[in-house]
């Protein structure tokens, strides 16, 4: 679900066996949002759970996020499929746009995540589950809306517009399907693993 009044936000097993939840605006459950799906999985994997594949441990079909209420939240491996392929398309792309520019993750300076979503996700989980580039925590930068912020710098200086316009003519269509390795990157983003440059 969206990241509202409900959603849980946070995931994390504990020592005992017990799930800890955190829920936005302390709502009852009402499903789960991304960054809580990221933790999730994480966690699952941690906890030996989940397999790199995406599978549930001992045979299991599903896994009960939460319970009360009279009611249960849970997860299935057709759930955890989708997340794997957009994540496998993220994977793949980055390794497509890093391999044309012939650099490795570590070389970058700061890797930005930007939006919403982008600003709540837990850096370690996302690391875990390959969802991000497995490089040190201080060159990722969290710096939420930053189409709003964009916007509102090309709107109210002439200079920083003129700037961006020239940028922009300089951009270049990546189309990642084309690329020869597409498929390979993708298949190998789909799995539960850390995320490391292929070229060291």
């Amino acid at each position: 679900m969206p990241a509202l009044s409900g959603a849980i936000e946070k995931f994390k097993i504990n020592k005992d066996g017990t799930n800890s939840i955190q829920v936005i605006d302390n709502f009852a459950p009402q499903g789960i949002c991304g960054s809580g799906l990221i933790d999730l999985l994480s966690e699952l994997h941690k906890n030996s759970l989940m397999n790199n594949l995406g599978r549930l441990s001992n045979d299991e079909s599903e896994f009960t996020v939460y319970s009360g209420n009279n009611y249960e939240i849970k997860i299935n491996e057709k759930d955890i499929n989708e997340l794997a392929q957009a994540k496998g398309a993220n994977v793949a792309g980055l390794h497509i746009i890093f391999s044309n520019y012939g650099i490795n993750f570590n070389d970058i300076d700061i890797f930005y995540i930007a939006g919403g979503f982008g600003r709540h996700i837990n850096i370690e989980s996302a690391k875990r589950i390959g969802l991000i580039p497995n490089i040190d925590d201080s060159k990722i930068l969290q710096i939420g809306n930053a189409s709003i912020e964009g916007a509102s710098i090309a709107l109210l200086s002439k200079s920083k517009r003129c700037e961006i316009e020239k940028l922009v003519e300089k951009v270049k269509h990546c189309r990642l399907e084309t690329d020869p390795l597409f498929f390979n990157y993708f298949v190998e983003g789909c799995q539960f693993n850390p995320v490391e440059s292929l070229t060291e």
